[in-house]
């Protein structure tokens, strides 16, 4: 079935690699304080549209923490949302041999209360707040019929896709499973089928014994990974296997924060004005059954925080295959001896 060109969120599939992309025309219209250049300058906190999330949203209040009132968190719909949320299905048309489907689903924005306390200078309470807030509002997205996978990421920097400077997280769900985590899905089940077990307990078992530990407690451990993209990229973890974040127990959740916490402190040691990637990588809503092998953790993916050996060319687009100037090895011994 063919439906007409319009210009609502739309995923198309490309034939060659499989994977999808996301069209959403109306979200080049979002402003941009980061316009100006590439370092994080801060925007004038009496300018800002975050220090009251209702107008700056989509369109009322989804939740408050603690209460409406002495809200240290605000959850409001984004107001240039990548995806459309419907309550009808989703449809997956035909156009000759591709494949595209409707962008139904829902894009909202986790305001922090600060305008300069980045998820490093949070009190523990508000921090443990805000993964709470994670938790709560992907239990009740994953029950949307056209909920096939659940994003929840921060962009901190113009490096790195951030248009805001006031401290924000977002949460955003999809109709299918994103190609990054059909990936990491696949090769973590390809090895639990032929060693049985669970590919990232594996890597943090490795990961002691080359000393690539950032931090570490009774539950949880933050680590740089054998083969990084970028350099000092690095991944929380529960240190028991967990399938599964929102099922995850409090105290794990509050673990992995801290942990998180400490290690990104490292990081703005190294460098006071870095540009990272914040997401959570975990198993999709559905079928929870076939993907118990899997192990949720916390992803940081730092950009440009050291020279890069050159623009991405020809060799990176032509075999997918990074260059990183830092092995990890060295990149823990420079973050821990901060």
């Amino acid at each position: 079935m063919k439906k007409p060109l319009n210009h609502q969120p739309q995923l198309r599939q490309d034939l060659t690699s499989g994977d999808w992309v996301l069209f959403s025309p109306k979200r080049g219209t979002r402003p941009d304080q980061f316009r100006s250049g590439e370092k994080i300058q801060r925007a004038s906190k009496s300018k800002c549209i975050f220090e009251t999330p209702e107008k700056a949203g989509g369109g009322g209040i989804i939740a408050s923490y603690p209460d409406l009132k002495k809200w240290r968190i605000q959850i409001v719909p984004n107001k240039y949302p990548v995806v459309s949320d419907r309550s009808d299905k989703a449809k997956i048309y035909k156009h000759r041999s591709y494949s595209y489907i409707e962008g139904y689903g829902h894009h909202e924005l986790i305001i922090t209360k600060d305008h300069d306390a980045n998820f490093t200078k949070l009190s523990i309470v508000d921090a443990n707040m805000l993964f709470n807030a994670f938790r709560e509002r992907y239990k009740h997205i994953a029950k949307d019929k056209n909920t096939a996978y659940i994003s929840i990421f921060q962009n901190w920097g113009p490096k790195t896709g951030a248009s805001i400077y006031h401290p924000h997280y977002q949460i955003l769900s999809t109709p299918i499973l994103p190609p990054a985590a059909e990936r990491s899905l696949s090769n973590s089940r390809k090895f639990h089928r032929k060693s049985k077990k669970c590919v990232h307990c594996d890597q943090i078992e490795v990961a002691r014994e080359d000393h690539r530990i950032l931090h570490e407690d009774e539950l949880s451990i933050a680590f740089a990974p054998y083969a990084p993209k970028e350099p000092f990229e690095f991944r929380v973890s529960p240190r028991a296997h967990s399938p599964y974040f929102e099922d995850s127990s409090e105290y794990e959740v509050h673990s992995v924060m801290k942990s998180l916490q400490a290690a990104l402190g490292k990081l703005e040691k190294v460098s006071k004005n870095v540009n990272y990637n914040l997401y959570i990588h975990t198993s999709p809503v559905k079928h929870k059954k076939l993907y118990s092998f899997y192990h949720w953790h916390v992803q940081v993916i730092p950009r440009e925080i050291t020279p890069r050996l050159g623009v991405s060319g020809g060799f990176e687009f032509t075999t997918g295959i990074e260059i990183n100037s830092v092995l990890p090895e060295d990149a823990v011994k420079i973050l821990n001896s901060k």
